[in-house]
């Protein structure tokens, strides 16, 4: 809409004129420690067919830090503020630090998703029952697309840290990049199925347990 549109950690979106700087204040709800650390309001982005269905979806932490949940859902534009929440997802574990959350909507109109381990070592990255550590692909109602790794589940990928930033590149190709540890941050080509080695690889396959694990993984 010739707008720029920000998320606050603290809870609110922003649209904001790009000519003059002003902006109004379109959402404001509660989220898990007011923002004031890692979790809060996360990752925004808008439905593709927007003229015809203007829906906003966001990623944000919900609760207690550590104790609550993160959610995806989607919100009605009405011209002035963001109406009508849908949850779509509600079940993800929150924690005090890595929830990731970036969004963005794929050329195929499907919602991914990026989620982080909570700071648990990495036993949720592994885990494919569990939807913390992982690259997630919602359709657009928050149904699993059938076509998905398990038509069960919304797991697109795993063994992911904590990846903040998605982006699709030319030819389709969607980007992510994510925090190492101390060091080691990975740009990684996002690919379904795939084993991205968290806890047992950071950054490249470079040390002699690294290789092996890769190699077997």
């Amino acid at each position: 809409d010739d707008h720029i549109w920000a998320t606050m950690r603290s809870g609110k979106v922003l649209r904001i004129d790009p000519t003059s700087g002003s902006y109004t204040e379109v959402l404001n709800i509660s989220v898990s420690g007011n923002g004031s650390s890692e979790p809060g309001m996360l990752g925004m982005c808008m439905h593709p067919d927007w003229e015809n269905n203007p829906t906003v979806f966001i990623a944000y932490n919900s609760g207690n830090v550590f104790s609550g949940s993160e959610v995806l859902s989607a919100w009605e534009w009405d011209g002035t503020s963001l109406v009508n929440e849908e949850l779509l997802i509600d079940d993800i574990e929150n924690g005090g630090i890595h929830n990731g959350s970036r969004l963005i909507i794929t050329p195929d109109n499907k919602i991914m998703m990026s989620t982080g381990d909570t700071g648990d070592g990495g036993a949720s990255s592994q885990n494919i029952s569990a939807l913390n550590g992982k690259m997630l692909r919602v359709n657009l109602d928050g149904t699993v697309p059938d076509d998905n790794p398990d038509p069960s589940s919304y797991v697109w990928s795993y063994g992911h840290r904590n990846s903040q930033g998605l982006c699709v590149g030319p030819n389709d190709i969607i980007y992510s990049s994510e925090h190492g540890q101390s060091n080691s941050d990975e740009f990684n080509i996002i690919e379904p199925n795939r084993n991205y080695g968290w806890p047992n690889v950071e950054g490249a396959c470079n040390t002699t347990a690294e290789q092996a694990y890769c190699n077997d993984n």
